[in-house]
């Protein structure tokens, strides 16, 4: 059984009678209207995440069940070693392992713009959604697979491209950014 709670619930897109889901902008213009206490999570994250994500199966599993009236979104920069540290559902695993074995930069399977932006920026346009798993400082239901201190949520093409530049980088071709931005998501300090 999936636990979920309140709070996931109150995030979710509307459906039509078909079971189609509202579009972004009227999902996010609602959202923001509501004034529940979820406090104000950065727009990226509904559009990479929540939105498109909310009734996945592995979204479910492993973040429904958490209080989303504690938690913070971030933004925070990070090194390529801290990244690549980072725990990935053993289901996306080879996802990332296959985004993270290109040895041009024009075999991305992203926009032109993204592929401009890792040549010009060195690092990702729109920054993923990392999981500080020791702020929940709860215990984690047994449905649920995390296993480090940081878990990638969203953003596993991106994770592997970084992987991929890394490599790209040691040719001399373009440039890894020293840091990367990230969306940290953590449950809220209490003071």
């Amino acid at each position: 059984m999936t636990l979920i709670h309140r709070t996931w619930l109150e995030l979710k897109p509307n459906e039509d009678h078909y079971g189609n889901q509202e579009d972004f902008s009227e999902y996010y213009n609602r959202i923001r209207e509501t004034k529940f206490d979820l406090g104000e999570f950065p727009k990226d994250v509904y559009e990479q995440w929540i939105h498109p994500h909310h009734k996945n199966d592995k979204t479910l599993k492993n973040y429904s069940w958490i209080n989303f009236d504690l938690i913070e979104f971030e933004i925070v920069s990070w090194d390529f070693e801290s990244l690549n540290k980072l725990y990935v559902i053993e289901q996306f695993q080879p996802y990332v392992n296959q985004r993270a074995n290109y040895k041009n930069i024009h075999d991305f399977c992203c926009s032109g713009d993204d592929v401009d932006y890792w040549k010009t920026k060195g690092t990702w346009k729109k920054p993923p959604i990392i999981l500080d798993i020791n702020s929940l400082n709860t215990k984690i239901p047994i449905q649920s697979e995390l296993r480090k201190s940081f878990q990638l949520v969203e953003g596993h093409s991106r994770l592997g491209y970084l992987k991929s530049m890394k490599n790209i980088e040691t040719k001399g071709e373009f440039k890894l950014a020293e840091k990367h931005k990230i969306f940290l998501m953590r449950k809220i300090a209490k003071s």
